[in-house]
């Protein structure tokens, strides 16, 4: 069966859904004061968000291979669109994979800026964006790790060998639930994606508070 070869190869624990969102893209943010703070503010908040939004748009083109995966059977070619989905999400999640030292850096050193100033206040808000930033990290890394292990379960699987007429199941999965059969509901696809949208919004709109009353000329 398609999705239990997929399913058994799959290591990583899957967090629970979460509300849903519309994914967009948040702005980064300038400044105008140059000081340690401010500097450090704009470089690693600008410095994580970027290649983090550049990810999101990753995610959109696996979303598209997602579902040609679950609708793969729907027509007669399936062995070539299964090939070109596998190998499309083999390239997208190395680029995933490729990003995460990176984003996780300037979270660190967005933490460590906290250090540059005595106010409280600007403190915890450095603090607040970063955690907020981590928590959508958390989830693109999850996703990252989820699909690293789902293209090495398909290299496993030869589509010409699955039950066609079945939509690649056994007889005995026919009667389980609908989201038992989707790939992109065992992933939690799109509540990992609500939760990362969700934080990265909330991490903005810390740090462009935090840049408008610290980085602004008053």
């Amino acid at each position: 069966m398609f999705l239990k070869l997929i399913v058994v190869m799959l290591a990583a624990a899957l967090p629970a859904p979460a509300p849903s969102a519309t994914p967009h893209e948040p702005k980064t943010i300038i400044t105008v004061i140059s000081s340690p703070y401010c500097r450090s503010l704009a470089d690693h908040f600008n410095g994580a968000l970027v290649p983090m939004l550049a990810n999101d748009r990753t995610l959109d083109g696996v979303s598209v291979q997602l579902e040609d995966l679950n609708t793969m059977f729907d027509g007669p070619n399936y062995v070539q669109q299964f090939l070109h989905s596998r190998d499309a999400i083999g390239r997208q999640e190395t680029t995933l994979n490729r990003s995460l030292p990176l984003i996780q850096a300037e979270i660190n050193q967005l933490r460590e800026g906290a250090r540059l100033t005595n106010d409280p206040q600007a403190i915890s808000q450095i603090h607040d964006a970063a955690q907020d930033l981590q928590a959508a990290y958390d989830k693109q890394r999850q996703l990252s790790i989820d699909l690293h292990n789902m293209y090495f379960s398909l290299l496993q699987i030869n589509p010409s060998r699955l039950h066609h007429t079945l939509g690649g199941f056994d007889e005995q999965d026919m009667v389980a639930p609908a989201d038992s059969r989707n790939i992109k509901s065992y992933l939690r696809f799109n509540g990992q994606r609500d939760v990362i949208s969700i934080n990265e919004d909330k991490a903005t709109d810390l740090a462009v508070t935090a840049a408008d009353k610290y980085c602004s000329p008053k």
